[in-house]
């Protein structure tokens, strides 16, 4: 059974991925939300990123730090 966390809770836990999970789920159509899903994908399909010449590592860090700073984590 999978414990469903708040996205602070998941971020104060140290579980950065389950926050992105989160936050990749909303339903705005807002840059920070596309990139958080970018970011989830990123994470989910490194070899999909890669056949189009994007480094996965670097889009998910980048979803993270915005979701840091986005929600004062």
């Amino acid at each position: 059974m999978r414990l469903v966390l708040t996205l602070p809770a998941a971020w104060a836990i140290g579980d950065r991925i389950d926050a992105l999970r989160i936050a990749a789920r909303f339903f705005d159509r807002s840059e920070a939300t596309k990139t958080f899903k970018r970011g989830m994908d990123a994470h989910n399909n490194p070899g999909f990123y890669l056949q189009l010449g994007k480094d996965p590592d670097q889009l998910l860090s980048a979803a993270l730090e915005l979701l840091a700073r986005k929600f004062n984590l």
